[in-house]
């Protein structure tokens, strides 16, 4: 474990920045960016030098720069591409050159709802309210992509968030855990804490102790595993 110290050791991953550790990764002014440094403890922990790391909603890439980075194969994709290294693609429909079964990881950082404009394409995921049921079942098509583009024991991270919005709470993360779990083992749950959020402002903070209810302060990692001795999607 020499070497390994700086890696995340409990379940609480609190970054003082998005670009932390790899300043040219990803946008931090994009929407809902992730981490950089959330991606290095994904990319170390579950993938080996030369394996192949996959981000089906690449963003602005910076899961992709991260893997690629510490030595790491990676294929990174989404519907609008903010870099010529991000293929056009539907997570829904994981293209060519991902191999079935070859995979070590595959990072997820998806919209949790119909909050956020991430790009004109019609068939984006962000278009669909959490509360409806299309959601899940959608997210539910790009699970199964990941199953099938995993290795055996390969891992998937998935990030997301719950949604308070006009007065009505929705449990988006549990409702897609169970969704996961459909296909995938849990390994473990961690609380991603949000900074740099537009409602992270003392206007939002007023109107939350006025009327009531809480900014969303994290998101969920969900860190899932294929079955060991599963093939194929």
């Amino acid at each position: 474990m020499l070497g390994r110290t700086d890696l995340e050791a409990s379940t609480c991953w609190d970054f003082p920045s998005q670009s932390d550790g790899h300043l040219k990764a990803g946008d931090a002014t994009f929407n809902g960016v992730t981490p950089a440094r959330c991606a290095e403890n994904l990319v170390r922990r579950y993938a080996r030098p030369g394996d192949l790391v996959v981000d089906p909603m690449a963003g602005s890439g910076t899961i992709g720069h991260v893997a690629r980075s510490l030595g790491r194969r990676a294929i990174p994709f989404g519907l609008t591409p903010k870099r010529s290294d991000i293929l056009r693609a539907d997570a829904r429909a994981w293209p060519w050159p991902i191999p079935d079964g070859k995979a070590a990881l595959a990072v997820i950082d998806s919209p949790y709802s119909d909050n956020l404009a991430y790009g004109g394409d019609s068939r984006c995921l962000g278009r669909i309210s959490c509360r409806d049921s299309r959601f899940y079942d959608e997210m539910r098509r790009v699970a199964a992509e990941a199953f099938r583009v995993l290795r055996s024991g390969g891992v998937l991270g998935w990030i997301i968030s719950d949604e308070y919005r006009r007065g009505f709470y929705t449990a988006v993360g549990f409702r897609l855990l169970n969704v996961l779990a459909e296909l995938f083992e849990p390994l473990d749950t961690v609380v991603l804490v949000r900074h740099h959020d537009r409602s992270a402002s003392p206007m939002w903070e007023h109107r939350a102790r006025r009327f009531n209810f809480y900014l969303r302060g994290f998101k969920y990692l969900f860190i899932l595993q294929k079955p060991v001795g599963t093939s194929g999607g």
